[in-house]
């Protein structure tokens, strides 16, 4: 279960200053991310058919981040620095491709130099011009890399796989604040109706030999109106549900 814990320090000697102070000075980034062609999250059970996610999952988006910044590959600094919401604003178009997948990584035991790999047909499934809105909670500086490098990042930004290509637009960073409601203008946790369900990686353990995984609810059109209220953040307008 996520739960909404703080980012930022406690005071324990004024905890009702820091929490007003807080309140007021709470801040987030907003942008959206286009796939430019075609984009596949690939889901890590699929085997015979290589299937897609149908949004970027919560580790995507922080490796995405990370590529940003610049960090190396297998970096897990972000993994508890950020909260991370996510809306599909088009994600409906899918297709199918037949593509030649190469075996990199040998199971021999005796290693040695090989200039051909084994290969095999496969269909992988992709979305066409996927689009999603991301919002970012951090700390204060953080947060102020991660907009900077956001609009100059350290290297060539994609998601996905190494090929998928995006853009990025409208980047903000906004007032937020905790708040409760069941109109919902993102992804949420659970199952709920009106909406597509998936089962999709959140995090890794800190050996990254195992992965952490979370039912969301994708919703058909937003807001998402819930049975009851849930704790999200307000950017602006929108109630969004963060993890």
């Amino acid at each position: 279960m996520c739960t909404q814990a703080s980012l930022f320090k406690y005071d324990r000697k004024h905890p009702y200053m820091t929490s007003i102070n807080l309140l007021n000075k709470m801040k987030g980034i907003s942008f959206d991310i286009e796939g430019l062609y075609f984009t596949c999250f690939r889901k890590t059970t699929s085997t015979s058919i290589l299937l897609s996610y149908p949004i970027p999952p919560f580790t995507t988006i922080r490796g995405f981040i990370a590529n940003c910044l610049g960090l190396r590959r297998d970096d897990f600094y972000l993994q508890n620095k950020l909260k991370i919401g996510i809306r599909a604003i088009s994600n409906k178009e899918k297709n199918r491709e037949l593509c030649r997948i190469l075996k990199l990584v040998s199971r021999e035991k005796e290693k040695c130099f090989k200039r051909v790999f084994p290969s095999a047909p496969m269909f992988r499934e992709f979305l066409i011009n996927p689009k999603y809105r991301i919002y970012i909670i951090a700390g204060d500086e953080l947060l102020k890399k991660i907009f900077k490098r956001l609009q100059d990042p350290e290297r060539p930004l994609y998601l996905g796989q190494s090929e998928d290509m995006v853009s990025i637009e409208n980047i903000e960073i906004l007032p937020i604040k905790p708040a409760k409601s069941n109109q919902i203008h993102s992804v949420v946790e659970g199952i709920h109706k009106n909406c597509e369900i998936a089962r999709i990686p959140y995090k890794f353990s800190l050996d990254a030999k195992s992965l952490e995984e979370l039912t969301i609810s994708i919703p058909m059109e937003y807001p998402v109106i819930l049975d009851k209220e849930i704790e999200g953040f307000r950017f602006g307008a929108e109630l969004v549900w963060c993890c």
